[in-house]
């Protein structure tokens, strides 16, 4: 692939087959995309996840399910900390607020979208415009297909329009969730990093006309193995947001002005929430989110710091400007966004520096994502669909091999184990966030201490990520992503897989866990296959 940079987010109406080929000696068939789009779930408004049984069990991360946990805890238990796991149907409990979508169609819907836009429209019509041929698009979905929810998504800053068409679960119940010390194992100095220990998973159930969903044409079959050191994986699940596209200067006013100014502002409320916890109050999940943000913002500032991101930057912009300027009829389409941005930037980092004309930085940013909707235009006219777009919370594939990593002086395994855990534990003196609940330790015998605990791929992730399964050629489950590692943080703008590593839970450790640990038997066999579960 040219253009490594812009990372390996492909939308599944634009999967690069032929690369796969060339890439891994593997071309998944129309057959094989759909079934890993079909089991594959976004979860809430904020992560991945996917169904692992004929009867609708879904696999998640504990951190996505961690509120709906909190919400259902019945008066006087509080499952967050204890953990919980159903040990029948009539135990799993319902989510109030709580739906899953499952992608089922995607069109092309660039033609209607950009009806009637022209270059001569200023700011505020093109925006109306843009609004009426969305609304027009999703009343017509609507009137097709009234039982489905529809989505018009931006690809390539508008350079692309597509309508996805979703089917909504919306009666799901909780089934099982670790306790909280080992899905959290090793908290904020831990986040972001690897090798790891955290056990990451939970399960919900979807439900249909008061019985489990049946699911049994859709779902991943799990792979208790896991996968091996450089073995061909891919990743299906829903990245929020990424830069990749972004300009230069976008990109320097990030670094300069708005996210030292965002990392100060998540600092204070973090003081604010510990000085309530330290008086009784339980905001336990607020500071998790929140540290969770500063490690991952001060993460993405320290890619934009560093000078060779911002060289490949220069150079990819430069090569797009240069082809444009190439073509006379896209020049008088699209005119010189590049430059209007970097005006844009220069006033906005004037107003925020001198506190004065605040009131034009609402106008300054429409107008600047107008720009970008040209700037898309420009890159897909250039390159089209062999480069995949920005993320936008929908559905991607994403590819890789299984591959551990220099780091710190030594080398990074592709795999941690159990050994790992305890002797982690046992470093820190059993402290939090090292602490393991008593029965870990009480268990320690009777666990084997080889079971795969964590595992890297060079797949490409971010935030919304969280809760995506990650799969062989074969569309088994060889891991449940969780996190990358803190040298990921910076392919928020530019992808680099040298030592940026998508970090899963090995479904081993799920299984170990559920059997010995949580009395969760006949759950373990529902997720391995082997029987239907309780």
């Amino acid at each position: 692939v040219t253009h490594k940079e812009l990372g390996r987010m492909w939308p599944f109406e634009h999967a690069p087959v032929e690369f796969f080929q060339q890439a891994y000696e593997f071309t998944p068939t129309n057959e094989w995309l759909e079934a890993a789009r079909l089991a594959s779930l976004r979860y809430g408004e904020w992560c991945s996840a996917s169904f692992v049984s004929p009867r609708g069990l879904i696999m998640t991360n504990h951190h996505c399910a961690r509120d709906n946990v909190a919400a259902v805890s019945p008066e006087g238990k509080d499952w967050l900390t204890t953990g919980f796991f159903a040990k029948s149907l009539d135990d799993e409990v319902k989510i109030p607020d709580l739906t899953v979508q499952q992608l089922v169609a995607m069109k092309d819907v660039t033609e209607a979208m950009n009806a009637g836009l022209s270059n001569e429209m200023g700011e505020e019509d093109l925006a109306k415009a843009l609004e009426a041929n969305e609304k027009k698009v999703l009343e017509d979905a609507g009137t097709a297909e009234k039982d489905l929810t529809h989505q018009v998504v931006s690809l390539y800053h508008g350079g692309v329009y597509q309508l996805y068409s979703y089917k909504v679960y919306r009666d799901i119940r909780l089934v099982g969730a670790p306790d909280l010390k080992i899905a959290t194992f090793g908290g904020d100095p831990d986040n972001f990093t690897y090798p790891r220990f955290s056990l990451d998973f939970s399960f919900v159930r979807a439900w249909e006309d008061g019985k489990p969903a049946d699911t049994k044409g859709h779902y991943f079959k799990v792979k208790t193995r896991g996968a091996v050191d450089g073995e061909t994986v891919f990743v299906v699940g829903n990245p929020g947001s990424t830069g990749r596209l972004d300009t230069v200067a976008q990109m320097e006013f990030l670094r300069d002005i708005q996210y030292p100014r965002t990392i100060a502002n998540i600092d204070g409320r973090l003081k604010g929430l510990r000085a309530r916890q330290e008086k009784g109050e339980d905001v336990r999940g607020e500071i998790l989110d929140l540290e969770n943000a500063f490690k991952a913002y001060t993460g993405y500032l320290a890619g934009l710091r560093d000078a060779a991101v911002m060289d490949v930057k220069r150079q990819a912009e430069q090569e797009l400007r240069d082809r444009v300027a190439a073509k006379p009829e896209l020049v008088e389409k699209l005119g010189n966004p590049w430059q209007r941005i970097e005006e844009i930037s220069a006033e906005k980092r004037e107003i925020v520096e001198t506190r004065r004309g605040m009131n034009k930085l609402q106008g300054l940013a429409q107008e600047e994502e107008l720009l970008k909707k040209r700037i898309g235009e420009a890159f897909f006219a250039v390159y089209g669909t062999d480069l995949p777009p920005d993320a936008t919370f929908t559905l991607r594939l994403s590819d890789g091999v299984m591959k551990g990593y220099p780091m710190n002086g030594t080398v990074a395994p592709y795999f941690t184990s159990l050994y790992g855990l305890y002797a982690r534990n046992a470093e820190f003196g059993g402290k939090d966030p090292f602490a393991l609940e008593p029965a870990w330790l009480d268990k320690l015998k009777s666990m084997d201490l080889s079971t795969p605990f964590c595992v890297v791929s060079t797949c490409d992730i971010i935030g919304g990520n969280s809760g995506s399964p990650m799969i062989d050629k074969d569309l088994g489950v060889v891991g449940l992503v969780f996190d990358g590692n803190i040298e990921s943080l910076g392919n928020r703008f530019v992808y680099t897989d040298t030592v940026a590593r998508t970090v899963s839970v090995h479904p081993a450790i799920i299984v170990e866990a559920m059997r010995k640990i949580y009395g969760a038997s006949k759950l373990a066999d529902e997720f391995e296959g082997k029987g239907k579960g309780y």
